[in-house]
């Protein structure tokens, strides 16, 4: 049913749109892709998964667990892979992000073994029936935190001195280090923020598919890229976009055509973006 599948697409699109937040913070200040994104993902999904399992099946601590390792592990990737590398070419810090991928992938693989665990399930009731489309209370949770992170964030670079301090070290670092700023701690936080984002929509996704495991980070980390590539990674708001866009037309590809093409479709728009026009939707050549 069309209407099922787009509601479907919405709720999986508020996945994609926060991970393609956390890649827009990122590029916005360094101008640069972290690829370990989606393996920071896991380990939110992981933390929350631990959570529930072993302390309390309260599903905000769950997602504060979330948080709270993606900010570490965010705040751990900014001091080895770039600050450490600082003044080196760009694809020295690309790959290393690639490395950290790959290692937290094998990490995670180890240390819960590389078999699907099962992730209870929360508010999958029906909230209420549309035209036959049923709508869960999950799905509405997700749409609306992804619309007040949106939000949040909005505010928090173009409300606060935080995010002044963030916009200034973005546009001209070295200038910005000058007038006084701290270059180093806006850029933890920058990384540390994207990581906990990442982080917490990871607990989010093993609610809405009752499983974690380790492999779960990588075609998560692409589709959020292809997210932030398809609204524009410069923009929050196009982030979003970006999200709910790819994930209405994936479901409806599955509708359409056939699961098969999911994958497949995304990878043409980001594709198809990057060649023809890299900014997105909604970006800009300006950074945050």
């Amino acid at each position: 049913m069309f209407l099922q599948q787009l509601i479907n697409g919405l709720a999986q699109g508020s996945l994609f749109a926060l991970i393609a937040i956390s890649f827009s913070l990122v590029w916005g200040l360094l101008r640069m892709v972290n690829f370990a994104m989606g393996e920071v993902y896991m380990l939110g999904a992981y933390a929350g998964w631990l959570v529930v399992m072993y302390a309390t099946p309260n599903l905000g601590v769950a997602l504060v667990a979330g948080f709270v390792i993606g900010w570490i592990v965010g705040w751990f990737i900014e001091k080895v892979a770039f600050k450490a590398m600082r003044g080196v070419p760009h694809i020295a810090s690309l790959v290393c992000t690639i490395g950290f991928s790959f290692f937290l992938k094998e990490l995670a693989s180890a240390l819960f073994r590389a078999e699907t665990k099962s992730m209870p399930s929360y508010y999958s009731d029906t909230a209420f029936t549309f035209a036959e489309a049923n709508i869960s209370y999950l799905q509405i949770i997700m749409v609306v935190i992804a619309v007040v992170m949106m939000v949040l964030l909005q505010i928090l670079f173009y409300r606060t001195k935080i995010g002044l301090a963030v916009r200034a070290v973005a546009l001209d670092y070295r200038t910005a280090s000058l007038m006084g700023m701290k270059v180093d701690r806006v850029t933890s936080l920058a990384f540390s923020l994207s990581g906990a984002l990442a982080g917490f929509v990871g607990v989010l996704a093993a609610t809405y598919y009752n499983a974690v495991n380790a492999s779960m980070g990588f075609v998560a980390g692409l589709k959020g890229f292809t997210a932030a590539v398809f609204g524009g990674i410069t923009s929050i708001p196009g982030a979003i976009l970006g999200g709910y866009l790819l994930g209405a037309i994936e479901n409806l590809s599955v509708k359409y055509m056939s699961s098969g093409y999911r994958d497949l479709v995304s990878y043409f728009i980001l594709i198809t973006f990057l060649l023809f026009r890299p900014n997105g939707i909604l970006g800009k050549k300006a950074k945050l």
